[in-house]
């Protein structure tokens, strides 16, 4: 690809700095971020698998992290150059390893060219090859920063994901590596202001660019930053006993709550359409399922502690008050009502019906039947006579 050539201002002073060699080289950076990193990939999938070394295993295993590294390290490259050749930004040494001219042969010394954008020039500096030239124009953005930025920014999101068991030093051990390995990236993207080799610009766009790349790769393509659900600390929330289950706990109890729900609405609906008698053998088998489930329920969560679970109806009662459902009831009722009725033994609830209105019942008095008693045969033939 043929690199875009940038003209400038003889008053520009950003491009005046001295010649200096480089630091880190084309061959150092090479070595350090991408044999050096595929070599400590090779060590810590030994590592991983090293109680049950099987080698099928570990080549698949090094496979896949071996084409994630390259995959990412060959895009930010490609992505890098492109930029490079499209910009053709001028280094910070430009003007004294050029010494440009312009074609009728005067340069920026001269006083007529000091505000003069030059674009058609030539560098009068014979010792330049064409590819040392063309090194001249793609200071934007810096290849040393990106790549570094990705291979050490991967590297730590690498740790981050086959090395997350262990506490107290190990973990400690973890972030250290993880910081050493973000100390060198900046360290060779640094030597590039220092050798005005780049603009500090330069530096920070390759260092944004090979962040972006290393998360997305590790995101989307090695799956490395897959989110993990640690349990809840029991003293912040006021827990005690057994807080791995916690969650656990919490949705049965939900899934539990909406049982009890759903069997309440199903005899209710039934209510509009059954008889009395029916509606009375419904509640009642649905209330003795109830308790026979809440009795299960409470002893297979035992392993969780007695005040995990009753904080945790509480929880439910008090932060489902506000979720109506369309008949009336909300969750919380629900279950407060079964607690009640099976705290003073009754067997059954009999709810609002949908189709008709609930009306009180007033109490009746037995019906008595008056015998009166006939006159004697006496005294009404007489007057029948």
């Amino acid at each position: 690809m043929r690199t875009f050539k940038r003209g400038f201002f003889c008053s520009d002073l950003s491009l005046r700095y001295p010649y200096r060699e480089c630091t880190i080289t084309v061959p150092m950076l090479l070595l350090m971020m991408l044999l050096l990193p595929m070599l400590f990939i090779s060590v810590v999938e030994i590592m991983r698998i090293c109680r049950q070394l099987r080698m099928r295993r570990y080549m698949r295993n090094l496979w896949r992290s071996e084409a994630t590294f390259s995959f990412g390290f060959i895009a930010t490259f490609l992505t890098t150059e492109l930029a490079k050749n499209m910009v053709g930004r001028l280094r910070p040494h430009f003007y004294n390893a050029c010494q440009p001219r312009l074609n009728d042969g005067t340069s920026c010394s001269d006083a007529q060219n000091a505000d003069v954008y030059m674009q058609h020039f030539y560098c009068s500096n014979r010792n330049l090859s064409s590819q040392q030239i063309r090194e001249l124009h793609v200071s934007f953005p810096s290849a040393h920063s990106s790549l570094s930025f990705y291979s050490m920014c991967l590297l730590a999101f690498y740790l981050h994901s086959v090395w997350h068991h262990g506490r107290g030093c190990v973990r400690v051990m973890r972030h250290i590596t993880q910081f050493l390995l973000l100390m060198a990236a900046w360290y060779v993207s640094l030597s590039r202001v220092a050798d005005y080799w780049h603009h500090w610009s330069d530096v920070l766009a390759g260092a944004v660019l090979g962040v972006v790349y290393a998360t997305i790769t590790a995101i989307y393509v090695g799956d490395l930053l897959h989110l993990r659900r640690h349990a809840a600390s029991p003293v912040a929330l006021g827990y005690s006993g057994c807080s791995g289950c916690h969650c656990h706990c919490h949705c049965h109890h939900q899934r539990l709550l909406h049982h009890h729900h759903q069997q309440l609405l199903q005899a209710e609906n039934n209510n509009s359409t059954t008889s009395t008698k029916v509606h009375f053998l419904a509640a009642a088998a649905v209330a003795t399922t109830t308790t026979t489930t809440t009795t299960a329920a409470a002893e297979s969560l035992d392993n969780c502690g007695t005040h995990n679970v009753v904080n945790d109806l509480d929880e439910l009662h008090d932060g489902n008050e506000s979720d109506v459902d369309i008949d009336g009831y909300s969750e919380g009722d629900v279950f407060h009502k079964l607690n009640t009725y099976s705290d003073v033994g009754v067997d059954y609830v009999l709810g609002p019906s949908r189709a008709t209105t609930p009306t009180t019942t007033t109490p009746t008095t037995p019906a008595t039947t008056t015998i009166q008693a006939l006159p004697p045969p006496s005294s009404v033939l007489p007057n029948a006579l």
